[in-house]
């Protein structure tokens, strides 16, 4: 009987260790996801932030052309546009994302940091009329864009588990 009770005693411990197990092997899976789903929402609204920084910049540059600004008040928002511009870049130091998407994100940034750059470019090119900068200015955009790209492409390859060396 002493036996059996021991015998009792082992055999629960058993299974609740496995319950345990599966319960924090459950736990652990569902935080991993909302850490990814967090991680995702945040590079998003990112991404969304830089789009509709460039759709202004390009919008006012527009009006400039048009003839519906001066270029004082072009350079005066390009001034803030700048300061926008910065101040989302630094948002992408903020994230904590999982191991196979820290490429995927150093390349967003990268491409953030080089339109930044060929923006400033693109101003210089307006204060100065050097077309030297405007040059660097095109070329600038056009390598954001393969690092957007590259990117993009590192992002959705780390979402389905594969990762590039």
């Amino acid at each position: 009987m002493k036996k059996k009770k021991i015998q009792n005693i082992i055999i629960l411990s058993i299974a609740s260790l496995i319950i345990g197990s599966i319960i924090a092997y459950n736990y652990s899976t569902d935080i991993t996801k909302q850490k990814g789903l967090q991680f995702g929402n945040e590079l998003n609204q990112i991404e969304n932030n830089i789009s509709d920084i460039q759709g202004k910049f390009y919008s006012e540059k527009m009006k400039w052309i048009e003839g519906d600004i001066s270029k004082d008040e072009l350079l005066k928002f390009y001034e803030i546009h700048v300061n926008n511009f910065k101040k989302t870049i630094s948002e992408y130091d903020k994230l904590t994302p999982p191991a196979l998407f820290e490429s995927s994100v150093a390349l967003l940034k990268i491409s953030a940091e080089t339109q930044l750059e060929s923006d400033l470019q693109f101003i210089e090119w307006i204060k100065t009329g050097d077309e030297t900068a405007k040059i660097r200015s095109d070329t600038l955009i056009q390598e954001a864009y393969e690092y957007q790209n590259l990117g993009l492409v590192e992002f959705q390859t780390a979402k389905v588990g594969i990762k590039h060396y």
